[in-house]
This record gives structure tokens, C-alpha cells and sequence, in this order.
């Protein structure tokens, strides 16, 4: 069930992110809210699923995030940055390598786990 629910966050972050790129790209800074916040919480929570944690509260999760073992390299300085500006392009940008980089590890957990598997059988 993890991996179908991470691999639907990492769908939907492809779909949106064409259409949040184009609405920055005609400069409509208002209809970009919405998306990049959902997208922002989408984020995280793949970010704390792929750690097998659930997100407790609203408050402390920028908090919680240096506890985590896998994770983008300053995920909580640029989550933070993110989270003040959701509507800045350069938030849109980083929420996209934040993405791309929380996407590799996750294929690299997949593959190690499958090596796992293949030895003990």
C-alpha cells in the first residue's frame, strides 16, 4: 500500500507541475497558491511517508523533519522558504528538486529492497 500511495504522489507532482509552471509563466502569482500549497503538503507527506512516519501536527513538522533518515539534502531550510512563499517562483522551483531528489531515493529504497527479497528467496 506504501508504494502505490507514493507512487500516486509522484504521478500527481508530474501532472500539476506543468500546469503550476504555466501559470507562473503568465504570471498569475494568485492561481498558483492553491496548487503549490497542495503540492508543498503532498511533499511532505511523501517525504515522511518514505520514513515511515505519519505527519502529527501542522506546527512542528518543519521540526521533525531533521529527525528523518531519508530525505533531500536541506529539505528543512528550503521546506521552510517554500512554506513562507508558496507563490515565489523560486518556491516552485525548489519544490521541483526537492521532488526530483526525494523521487531517486525512493527508486533507490525500491531497489534495494528488491535485492533483499531476491537473496532471501
Amino acid at each position: 500500500m506504501r508504494e502505490r500511495h507514493l507512487e500516486e504522489i509522484f504521478k500527481q507532482w508530474c501532472d500539476e507541475r506543468d500546469k503550476i509552471a504555466t501559470t507562473f509563466r503568465e504570471r498569475n502569482k494568485q492561481a498558483t497558491l492553491e496548487p503549490m500549497k497542495k503540492q508543498i503538503a503532498n511533499f511532505l507527506d511523501a517525504l515522511f511517508e518514505m520514513n515511515n512516519l505519519q505527519i502529527n501536527s501542522d506546527d512542528k513538522v518543519i521540526e521533525q523533519i531533521d529527525k528523518l533518515e531519508v530525505k533531500p539534502i536541506n529539505s528543512k531550510e528550503r521546506l521552510t522558504f517554500m512554506i513562507d512563499s508558496p507563490n515565489h517562483y523560486h518556491s516552485f522551483i525548489q519544490l521541483s528538486q526537492l521532488f526530483e531528489e526525494l523521487e531517486k531515493q525512493y527508486r533507490k529504497l525500491l531497489a534495494i529492497e528488491q535485492n533483499k527479497t531476491r537473496i532471501t528467496d
